[in-house]
């Protein structure tokens, strides 16, 4: 399973991709090759609905998918911040979408329990679970009894929603949306949600929203990466020029071997980083110490710029 962070297709992603939707992900599409690929699509996709009041609002076309499938990748979780900003019309559109695209999605549903529902994946008799939750707003995004929207984390459900995720697969992903935008650390909430789900079952925690690299973090012996930064998304800080895929060698035991790619958003267009920005990629991941404390577990593998 390979994975990278946060996917906005509206913008500066659509005007790179225009005429060709392979040219934002074309210099690391070799590098994220793997059975599971996965990121986090943060955009609704749609050209309904009102505009829910918020500073940022995102919209993409159906279209635009085609960018996303172009990368490689075949999983996304929707359980964010702005797959609301349309509203309920908006995320409809963007259910149908995935579902008319065949996509594997994740963390949202016409109900909370589809939304909370596992999706499986299975590769040699190895079968791979994964669940999409969030805590960002906004709680009209949530969803509940008969009513569409995202997994929420609610603390009181997080271990009932993980316990049944893990007894129908052999390794467990759980996939976050929350913490605090540029923030070099995990939250609170973060870390208590890592913590809950670790301890009910997850083998390997994936995190995003913060838009930048956060720490990685060892937990019971299983691994938790705060924030997996940016991928196809243009942010105005240049902390979020350190980008990462993380490559996770899954078996029976869970998580045999994670390793880090680093790369450099490039203003849309990811490329192998630098030495300078592959510094600040580890920087950032290995700022709880978790590289030197399990090298058996984790690595950090820089290709040529």
């Amino acid at each position: 399973m390979s994975a990278v962070g946060d996917i906005r297709l509206d913008g500066p992603i659509a005007k790179i991709a225009a005429g060709d939707p392979a040219a934002p992900s074309r210099a690391v599409k070799k590098l994220l090759a793997a059975d599971i690929v996965f990121a986090n699509l943060e955009t609704p996709v749609t050209t309904r609905g009102s505009k829910t009041p918020k500073t940022w609002n995102f919209r993409a076309r159906p279209e635009y998918l085609k960018i996303v499938r172009a990368a490689g990748i075949n999983v996304v979780n929707v359980a964010n911040n702005h797959v609301w900003d349309y509203g309920e019309q908006g995320f409809l559109d963007t259910l149908r979408a995935l579902e008319k695209g065949k996509w594997d999605y994740i963390g949202a549903g016409r109900d909370r329990a589809r939304a909370e529902e596992v999706r499986l994946f299975e590769f040699e008799g190895l079968t791979v679970g994964i669940v999409g939750l969030t805590s960002t707003h906004p709680e009209e995004a949530w969803a509940k009894p008969g009513k569409p929207g995202v997994a929420y984390s609610d603390f009181d459900r997080i271990p009932d929603i993980v316990r049944r995720a893990k007894k129908k697969c052999d390794v467990l992903v759980v996939s976050f949306h929350g913490g605090t935008e540029l923030a070099d650390e995990p939250n609170d909430i973060q870390k208590a949600v890592a913590h809950a789900a670790i301890h009910a079952g997850a083998d390997l925690f994936l995190g995003h929203h913060p838009h930048v690299l956060q720490p990685v973090e060892i937990y019971e012996g299983k691994p938790i990466v705060y924030s997996l930064g940016n991928f196809l998304f243009v942010s105005p800080s240049p902390l979020t020029k350190p980008e990462a895929i993380a490559r996770a060698t899954l078996s029976k035991r869970g998580v045999v071997r994670l390793t880090f790619t680093p790369l450099d958003g490039n203003w849309g267009r990811p490329k192998p980083a630098s030495p300078e920005v592959a510094a600040q990629a580890r920087a950032a991941l290995d700022r709880l110490g978790a590289f030197e404390a399990r090298p058996d577990l984790l690595g950090f593998e820089t290709t040529a710029p």
